[in-house]
């Protein structure tokens, strides 16, 4: 009995600093559920995060069969609400999903809702002309971004099809997306190596040293020689080019089915030459790969190029257009060249590929005095096609000279950056020839530029107004009137006040569209890769001459879709 006795008070003993916690004062209570965004119903078992802020310490916990949770001895401060639940999705830009809530000293909050999106899924199934399922089709779904104008697919998932040809890719969110599928023949090969290199690295004896062993190797070529048939990759529905592929949009909560039909073909090779294009003879440790598509940066297929004359073969192809890249170094310059083969039933044969080195564009930026500007810093932006990087120049002063690396034979676009006030780029001039600063292409090795800044450029002073004529807050976009009016990240962004004020100056000669919207940040619309087609032939039209000055007043745009 007295041990029963001891025991019994020892549990009081431990149970009184609880106790105690409990009835702090200064304790405060935060209690709410997890709600479904989409239907306003509540989400069983998520997991809550109580986030302090400025100090305050953070909690857990995980919601119950009803969606409640509930939050004890929390400390005065400010809070951020968040939750996570497997097929659901939050929206960190938005207050209702994560919610900032200030917590008083023995305050107790309740109601609180946190919200969720349901994701969305994308399955189906991949058969081949026999109505067989194929195994082992990487599926990629990707989204299309642009940069500059350089429209580029990004993974935004991926998987591998099973025994029965199907796939699925979960937890998506809403977005416009793009289907690609490519027939992995070696796919349970590569694994196997992974996992056998694994394994051997776990065998290693702990404290001790491993003896050298016979290093794993994986030769793909000898189990792509040995298929007599492959799948040429399709973008959905069924096609091997970006341009005829259908977007899939996907909505919170959807599950779409997309089904693809591969149709076997025979594999093949490409076989060919690569030289320097300026001497023409054969060049010396080359590297050579095909890629299917411009728009996926991906696994090219490699080939085997022999060091004595250049010549290459490129093996386990399908029919197909192909872009055949080379690369390769001589006298510390590195060479590129690229050529588009349309690959036939029986392969390609006598590929010739000259590879160039870069050019450098030599220059400098000549300032139009108006008596009073001195020029302190600019930069210049060429902005190539396609999936060409971006190259940025800065020029030196006093004389403003740079040089720039750029690619032969390609288009690029002239952007100058950090203007003087009332300043645009007036010419572009390579070796005495005025040329586009939107179409400017290279073709000798070493190209004499100029840049030419003028303070002759245009000066637009304006109000934006909302649907009631009043003065408004938002942002305004001077786009050029043009069929191809250039990359929207490049059109001319104002933000107008409380009074809805605002102005652009340095304003190039020509005919532009005023475009406004009520959103201060507009980098998420201008992302869109269909930004550009959504607002054409949009906004109010003016026409800016040289030095020319206007006032304009502009509406808010009810409707961009």
């Amino acid at each position: 009995m007295a041990i029963a006795g001891k025991t019994i008070l020892i549990a009081i003993a431990l149970a009184l600093p609880c106790t105690a916690k409990a009835e702090d004062p200064q304790a405060a209570i935060v209690e709410g559920a997890v709600i479904n965004a989409q239907n306003s119903r509540t989400v069983p078992r998520a997991d809550v995060v109580l986030a302090g802020m400025k100090g305050a310490a953070t909690q857990s916990t995980r919601a119950d069969a009803t969606g409640h949770f509930i939050f004890q001895h929390v400390d005065p401060g400010q809070y951020k609400l968040t939750a996570q639940r497997q097929s659901f999705y939050s929206d960190e830009h938005k207050r209702e999903y994560q919610p900032v809530i200030q917590v008083a000293a023995g305050q107790h909050l309740k109601d609180l809702a946190v919200r969720l999106m349901p994701s969305a899924v994308v399955s189906g199934e991949i058969l081949d002309e026999y109505n067989d399922g194929l195994q082992n089709v990487e599926v990629k779904l990707l989204s299309r971004e642009t940069r500059l104008g350089q429209m580029y697919l990004k993974p935004a998932g991926k998987t591998v099809t099973d025994d029965r040809g199907q796939y699925r890719i979960s937890g998506l969110r809403p977005g416009k997306y793009y289907l690609e599928a490519e027939y992995k023949p070696n796919h349970d090969a590569v694994q196997a190596f992974k996992n056998a290199l694994a394994d051997r690295i776990l065998e290693r004896p702990p404290g001790g040293r491993t003896q050298p062993a016979e290093p794993l190797r994986l030769d793909l070529d000898q189990d792509s020689a040995q298929q007599s048939f492959t799948f040429p990759p399709l973008f959905y529905p069924g096609s091997g080019d970006f341009q005829e592929a259908q977007s899939i949009q996907v909505n919170p909560g959807d599950e779409i089915a997309a089904n693809f039909l591969f149709v076997s073909a025979p594999v093949v090779s490409i076989k060919g030459r690569v030289t320097n294009g300026m001497t023409g003879s054969p060049a010396s440790a080359a590297v050579v790969a095909a890629y299917w598509t411009d728009y996926v940066q991906g696994e090219a297929i490699e080939g085997k190029v022999s060091p004595e004359d250049g010549t290459f073969e490129i093996k386990g192809v399908a029919p197909g257009l192909y872009k055949v890249r080379a690369s390769f170094t001589e006298d510390g310059q590195t060479y590129e060249g690229e050529q588009a083969v349309e690959v036939g039933n029986q392969g390609a044969r006598d590929v010739e590929i000259p590879g160039l080195p870069n050019f450098a564009a030599v220059g400098h930026v000549t300032l139009i005095s108006d008596g009073r500007t001195v020029m302190k810093r600019v930069l210049v932006d060429f902005v190539g096609e396609g999936l060409m990087p971006r190259i940025r120049a800065n020029p030196v002063p006093p004389e403003f000279k740079f040089e720039a690396q750029l690619r032969p034979e390609r288009r690029y676009r002239v952007n100058v950056l950090n203007l003087p006030e009332d300043y645009y780029l007036k010419a572009v001039l390579i070796s005495g020839h005025e040329v586009p600063a939107d179409n400017m292409v290279l073709s000798g090795v070493r190209g004499e530029m100029e840049l030419v800044l003028s303070p002759t450029g245009g000066h637009i002073e304006g109000t934006l107004f909302d649907s009631q004529d009043q003065p408004v807050r938002g942002s305004v976009l001077l786009m050029p009137d043009l069929a191809d009016p250039g990359p929207a990240e490049l059109f001319r962004r104002k933000g107008a006040g409380a009074d809805g004020k605002f102005n652009f100056r340095g304003v190039p000669p020509g005919s532009y569209r005023l475009l406004a919207m009520d959103s201060l940040e507009l980098d998420d619309q201008v992302g869109d890769p269909d930004f550009a087609r959504k607002v054409a032939g949009k906004g109010d039209l003016i026409s800016v001459q040289e030095s020319g000055k206007y006032t304009v007043s502009v509406r808010v745009a009810a409707d961009l879709r």
